[in-house]
């Protein structure tokens, strides 16, 4: 897909609506087909609806164009839409069919054509109003937007997501002072039930392969093996194909962001690890680790249920 076919294609779109951007960020893909859309985007109309391409990092996301071809797409896919508390609309896209597809689904090449018909079909976003808060007109949109939402206490976030599950949790980063900072705001969440530490990659790695953990902390900067490597091997083991892997570091550059997600990472922590940061990620991981173990015990209990008869 070419930057000068998208950009033809493009103009022959005829629906018009409201000139305001929607933020749209797409998850597993490369930086060829991103720099694309960027172009596509750029050269839109300005009286018709207007999109932007953001990072996955961004707050207000409105649309989520998916490689449902790349687990790792799906699971960031997930960990999004909890955080956001389901607002935000998906747009799946596989070479095969989808056994669960969403309402917006190109199966097969995407063109811009096929990407703007399917965008345009989407209706702006409204965001619901906290309880007891007034609904705010947009004076741009029209739309119905939410009152600020008040800062929600730490014990309140974390009752939303208690469950009787316990996780297991390991800490790779051969500086102490990192693995107590990640040990004490681990042992307070109380869905983790246990916490295990290495101080370098290979370490790591025969220890996943000893033990089975449902989340991992992976310092980039380490002795011998680095954590895009084992990342990259972690990955490579079936076991942890969806399991979320936190890369910590110390720099969060775009190269060092295309690095981690090459590698396999779920998402990025920086160095120091702040308090809230960690509690907004923990969130947004131990509920997709909760929704994921609930799938898993219905299908093992439909499963013997079919046993049964």
């Amino acid at each position: 897909m070419q930057a000068n076919s998208l950009r033809q294609e493009h103009q022959h779109l005829s629906d018009m609506r409201p000139n305001t951007p929607l933020s749209v960020s797409a998850l597993g893909f490369g930086a060829a087909l991103e720099n694309k859309l960027k172009q596509l985007f750029q050269q839109q109309k300005t009286d018709k609806q207007t999109y932007r391409l953001v990072a996955a990092t961004e707050t207000n996301i409105h649309i989520l164009l998916v490689n449902y071809d790349n687990p790792l797409a799906l699971i960031k896919k997930d960990i999004l839409i909890n955080n956001a508390g389901g607002s935000i609309a998906v747009i799946a896209l596989s070479q095969g069919p989808l056994d669960n597809a969403p309402p917006h689904h190109i199966r097969g090449m995407l063109t811009a054509a096929r990407l703007m018909a399917v965008l345009d079909r989407i209706p702006p976003p409204i965001a619901k109003a906290p309880q007891g808060s007034e609904p705010v007109p947009s004076p741009r949109l029209g739309l119905v937007q939410a009152a600020p939402v008040p800062s929600i206490p730490a014990p309140t976030m974390q009752a939303a997501l208690s469950d009787p599950h316990q996780y297991r949790a390991l800490v790779v980063d051969d500086s102490l002072s990192i693995q107590k900072s990640l040990e004490l705001k681990l042992s307070g969440l109380p869905q983790i039930g246990g916490i295990d530490f290495a101080t370098d990659g290979v370490t790591a790695l025969a220890m996943a392969q000893a033990q089975h953990y449902d989340l991992i902390f992976l310092d980039v900067m380490m002795p011998g093996m680095d954590g895009y490597e084992a990342c990259t091997q972690l990955r490579n083991n079936p076991r942890y194909k969806k399991t979320p892997i936190i890369m910590i570091s110390g720099k969060t550059s775009p190269l060092d962001e295309v690095k981690g997600v090459m590698a396999g990472c779920t998402t990025y922590l920086t160095k120091p690890v702040q308090d809230d940061a960690f509690q907004k990620l923990s969130i947004r991981v131990l509920a997709w680790l909760t929704a994921r173990k609930q799938e898993e015990q219905t299908t093992l209990a439909s499963e013997a249920s079919l046993v049964r008869h």
